[in-house]
């Protein structure tokens, strides 16, 4: 009988995950139909434009996000520095800050009419300006934000490191120095780099926040050219060539990492590792650094804006808004978590190549930025006819979309609970004649619970953080707490938006901590 069921649970997969990477073979095909005559213009007078001001804006956030995130990384992982696990939370809390929302409130801060610039006005009794809305300022206002990315990665790869080699590298005499620069760099490049992967993905899926600094990148394009000037051709060019840089990307993370596996690491987190002695006071200042202008000071803005703008809110309205936006959220995270957790255990029982190419493809949808995400379904929904029309703008099309995005968020968080358990479960479960479902139910889902549980809050982050997707896709006058904050954003009333922002905020960061505090971390193995 379990021979027979392989089948049917391995066409189930295989159906799943071929109906959510359909997205992007839409693009593909469509792009056959391109005609040169159309884009021969585009390439030779705007390409450059777009393709400079995109690798730009990701350079400067990388780098910016590397000072941010690595430094105190390492200055955590090899000092002597008291509440690490303290730290360890501050610097995952601006997570909870979307791109485009910390670039507004910046923005709404430093500009013309913005208390920084008022203040310095009064105090010099001059007219002083500065244009705060260009492409330097945009790439560390996105590095505030995204920074907890490439510090999580190097965090672990440090610890990773371990003592061993430290302690090798002592004992023949080797300065702290030359560890650094011949040990600890070249082990800990592979892990800084998946965070920077981590970063490059999510500035080349912003579009709220380059949108309105007004600087024209891929995705801005890829707006512009099929909402604003009806040029689906360009639009479509726009989302292959990115596409292209992404595969580029994925392609030289995947053998950075196969040439990793050949070194050695501790195989257990050496969470308490001082090598470099104890801390000076200075580095303690470079801690607070990025939490105080990531996290406390974008905050305190925000609520300094709410308390000024207080009796003009519809608070029904934004009790409107909370509702739709933890709809979605958990709506879309139960569907995309199950479906995760189910491809999983399919691989898992019945070990098919066929199925393992699958779930390793469903991976790469978290690097697709969402405006193509949008167009390519756009796309596939108006080839398969007019009675598929009637499908844009639901909330079915919206969760689609957040699937193929975010499955990989679930898949890598579930995976790496999975792993870990002994296939000795499954014979012994076998040998006791409970089925597929019945193993997955009374085995797989007690063991897993909390990273499962792990999953789901990640990936109902990342659904309520989403604008994009969110903007192409919605229902007709159905808004969430993301999409109102861009509409106000893009009506210059900065301020207004604040408690938008705020309450989006205060949701993302109680997630985050609980995800950081109550979840026993020992079942919850964070690749």
């Amino acid at each position: 009988m379990e021979i027979k069921n392989k089948y049917f649970f391995l066409g189930g997969s295989a159906v799943l995950g071929f109906v959510i990477i359909l997205p992007i073979l839409f693009i593909i095909r469509n792009s056959f139909n391109i005609e040169y005559s159309e884009i021969a213009n585009f390439i030779d007078f705007k390409l450059l434009t777009y393709l400079t001001n995109t690798l730009k804006l990701t350079f400067y956030t990388c780098v910016f996000s590397i000072i941010l995130g690595v430094f105190p990384a390492f200055i955590i992982s090899m000092y002597a520095i008291k509440l690490k696990k303290l730290y360890d939370i501050l610097f995952i809390l601006p997570l909870a800050i979307p791109c485009y929302i910390m670039s507004f409130i910046y923005a709404d801060f430093f500009g013309y009419q913005g208390p920084f610039l008022s203040f310095l006005n009064k105090l010099s009794n001059q007219n002083i300006k500065f244009d705060i809305l260009n492409l330097e300022c945009l790439a560390f206002f996105f590095a505030l934000s995204l920074y907890p990315y490439v510090y999580a990665t190097s965090r672990i790869v440090f610890n990773l490191i371990g003592s061993n080699y430290l302690d090798l590298s002592q004992s023949l005499g080797v300065s702290k120095f030359s560890t650094l620069s011949r040990v600890i760099i070249p082990l800990s490049f592979s892990g800084v780099f998946s965070g920077l992967l981590l970063i490059i993905m999510e500035v080349f899926n912003e579009y709220g926040a380059v949108n309105y600094f007004g600087i024209e990148t891929f995705s801005n394009g890829i707006f512009n050219y099929w909402f604003s000037l009806d040029n689906k051709s360009l639009a479509i060019f726009l989302s292959l060539v990115l596409i292209v840089l992404i595969s580029i990307l994925l392609i030289f993370n995947y053998f950075m990492k196969k040439s990793n596996l050949k070194l050695s690491f501790n195989s257990k987190l050496s969470m308490n590792n001082n090598f470099m002695g104890k801390p000076h006071l200075m580095l303690y200042v470079i801690l607070l650094i990025p939490i105080l202008l990531g996290f406390v000071l974008p905050l305190v803005l925000l609520v300094q804006n709410t308390l000024d703008n207080i009796h003009n809110y519809h608070f029904d309205d934004i009790l409107n808004l909370l509702q739709n936006t933890i709809f979605l959220g958990l709506l879309s995270s139960l569907v995309i978590v199950t479906i995760a957790f189910y491809i999983l255990n399919v691989q898992r029982s019945f070990k098919s190549r066929f199925n393992s190419i699958i779930s390793q493809i469903l991976t790469t949808g978290y690097a697709i930025p969402g405006a193509i995400i949008g167009l390519s379904i756009m796309l596939g929904l108006k080839y398969m006819g007019d009675s598929y029309s009637v499908l844009i703008g639901t909330v079915f099309i919206l969760i689609y979309a957040y699937i193929f995005r975010f499955i990989s968020v679930a898949i890598f968080s579930v995976k790496s609970s999975l792993d870990r358990q002994p296939d000795m479960l499954d014979d012994q479960a076998k040998s006791l004649e409970l089925g597929f479902f019945k193993r997955l139910i009374k085995l797989h889902l007690p063991i897993n619970k909390y990273a499962i549980i792990y999953a789901f809050i990640l990936v109902f982050v990342d659904v309520v953080k989403e604008l994009p997707i969110t903007l192409i896709l919605r229902p007709f006058n159905f808004n969430t707490l993301a999409t109102q904050t861009y509409q106000y954003a893009t009506e210059e009333m900065l301020a207004y938006s604040s408690i938008y922002s705020l309450t989006l905020i205060i949701v993302c960061t109680l997630l985050l901590v609980f995800s950081q505090l109550i979840i026993n971390k020992e079942y919850v193995f964070r690749s």
